[in-house]
């Protein structure tokens, strides 16, 4: 048997060199900050020894098998071999999109594993990889059933068994996770292992802030919201909210790809109160709503809106429902994903339409309905709504703009059979540029405030450990014959929309959101959050808290970020603001 293990460990180990160095190959050039040789030897040595701490849980995982004999150990070979595929597929997959391991990615989409598979299966034929994998799974076990001696003995077992209880020590000590080998997040995800993350994404206590992060000796008190009373607004009576998905890549902060693939929200920021500098709080859209309908900074993990409790946050449609709004919330995707009906439900939302509530479906994809079919519907709603109601406030998330980035043909001048991300962007700003055309029609409109952001920041890969750089997101507030355009330099958050939102429609802000106002005039700085670190970004510094108590720091030199000494007032700042909403949200926290 020893001659099957170290066999085994070599296979596995040159896997594991040939992925590290294929991903490496795939990451954009420029993404690196640091391409010394010590720092490629120091990932590529920490990466080693990743995987061998990895191949240790597969031994413990093939010992389970094994015990219960030689024929049943040649099938387990099979299946391991076919999963190990499985997942060396699914890593390239994922760092193409996302240039990180699979870790936290996995364990927030495997909760809802028919939306994932659909997904999958549209997006790049998941069903045509299966044969391919099952055909490894075959190829490995009989090739391997030769290295596996005529029957185990004894002495085997007890190996067998030996190696089942250091794989759970491993699992027990923290599954052999390194953390952070420095502050370049792309080396560092370069250097881990993407079974060793994704057990540490599966067994991390997302509760715990004391001891995980970097605290200052003296505790400054919290930057908690105002609790503001605020004058009954004259201006408008209803609140129409479109949160756009992944509208904030370079296909808007470019500006030549603005002119080609955004004209009409370029218009529309034209005719508004437009914000250029204001911040997505991360990378997914459990992160926009978290902040867009909270004012809540991110937790480190799962989003606090995927957590048992998110009905303690404080809630933008809760307290315009207590202030006299129908609230609704109109989306074309799958009701459940991400448990997004009872997380609507649980923070006040009157109403909620899924894609089951649209009867003409003449196009979606395995995300949801066609933007033109949803904002169609939006319009629809807000007639109904605002006939039997005084006060409306309405909200809808379009889902064109996202994988697989397929959208009804003839409506831009781009192929919709490419499934290029800046075609789809073209296609859900023509949609925009025509719902916001015909809402003015509307008797309703003029009583409206129409506020259009974007969800979250793209992912690139790039030398901060929380790339909040990238994260800026246009944010329009719209109503031509109310609000005098003009353009907002003012650095913020999204964080800080539910304040800025109660201010303008005069209703108090009887729960506690963080943030300030962005029409205050004062810069804020943005908090965000990427793989269990978080930080906050200044107009010329970045200051990051990396779980395990790290502080990193990086400046502004042109246009890219560099690495510098933490900003220290950034760093209590963070350190206030994170750690006073962790204990808010677990039940210890002061509260405003």
């Amino acid at each position: 048997m020893i001659g099957f293990w170290l066999r085994l460990a070599a296979l596995w180990m040159a896997l594991g060199l040939a992925l590290r160095l294929t991903m490496a190959w795939l990451t954009p050039a420029g993404s690196f900050v640091d391409p010394s040789a010590g720092a490629w030897l120091q990932t590529f040595l920490v990466g080693t020894l990743s995987d061998a701490q990895a191949y240790v849980l597969i031994c413990g995982w093939l010992g389970a098998g094994f015990l219960l004999g030689r024929r049943f150990a040649v099938w387990w070979i099979g299946l391991t071999m076919a999963l190990a595929a499985l997942v060396l597929v699914a890593e390239i997959l994922h760092w193409t999109t996302f240039f990180a391991r699979l870790g936290i990615t996995a364990i927030r989409y495997g909760r809802h594993p028919l939306e994932v598979v659909a997904f999958l299966q549209e997006q790049m034929g998941f069903a045509f990889y299966l044969l391919p994998l099952a055909a490894a799974g075959w190829v490995a076990a009989r090739w391997m059933r030769g290295w596996l001696p005529r029957a185990f003995s004894q002495r085997e077992r007890f190996g067998f068994l030996a190696l089942l209880a250091l794989a759970a020590v491993l699992v027990a000590s923290g599954g052999g996770y390194q953390g952070p080998v420095g502050p370049e997040r792309s080396l560092n995800h370069l250097a881990s292992n993407g079974w060793l993350d994704m057990l540490h994404a599966a067994r991390v206590d997302q509760s715990e802030w004391e001891g995980a992060y970097w605290q200052p000796e003296r505790l400054e008190p919290p930057p908690v919201a105002s609790v503001e009373g605020a004058t009954p607004s004259t201006e408008f009576k209803h609140l129409l909210l479109v949160i756009e998905e992944s509208f904030s890549g370079g296909a808007w902060w470019d500006l030549e790809q603005r002119r080609k693939y955004a004209p009409q929200l370029a218009a529309i920021a034209k005719q508004g109160v437009y914000f250029d500098r204001v911040y997505a709080t991360g990378t997914h859209t459990v992160r926009g709503m978290e902040a867009i309908l909270h004012g809540y900074p991110p937790l480190p993990g799962l989003a606090t809106i995927q957590r048992e409790g998110f009905e303690r946050l404080p809630s933008l449609p809760r307290v315009l429902s207590g202030a006299g709004f129908h609230t609704a919330f109109v989306y074309g995707g799958w009701p459940n994903f991400t448990n997004f009906f009872d997380y609507w439900r649980g923070i006040g939302f009157d109403a909620m339409l899924s894609r089951y509530d649209f009867p003409d479906r003449w196009f979606e994809t395995s995300w949801g309905v066609a933007d033109e079919i949803l904002l169609d519907r939006v319009l629809v709603e807000m007639d109904r709504r605002t006939a039997r109601h005084d006060r409306v406030m309405l909200s809808t998330l379009t889902v064109t703009n996202h994988h697989p980035f397929d959208f009804p043909a003839g409506r831009v001048p781009f192929p919709n059979d490419q499934r290029r991300q800046d075609y789809a962007v073209a296609y859900a700003d023509w949609a925009l540029g025509e719902f916001v055309r015909e809402a003015q029609r509307r008797p309703w409109f003029e009583d409206t405030l129409l506020v259009v952001v974007a969800d979250h920041g793209p992912l690139r890969p790039g030398p901060t450990l929380v790339p909040a750089n990238h994260f800026r997101a246009p944010l329009v507030l719209y109503n031509p014959a109310r609000l005098a355009p003009q353009s907002i330099e003012v650095m913020g958050s999204t964080m800080s929309l539910p304040v800025t939102l109660l201010s303008l429609l005069g209703v108090p802000a009887t729960e506690p959101f963080y943030g300030r106002s962005l029409l205050s005039g004062e810069d804020q700085l943005a908090p965000a959050e990427e793989d269990y670190h978080v930080g906050v970004l200044g107009r010329g510094h970045l200051t990051v808290l990396a779980r395990g108590g790290g502080l990193h720091g990086w400046r502004y030199n042109g246009e890219r970020l560099v690495l510098d000494q933490p900003d220290m007032a950034q760093a209590r700042f963070a350190a206030a603001l994170f750690g006073d909403a962790h204990r808010r949200f677990y039940g210890s926290g002061s509260g405003p």
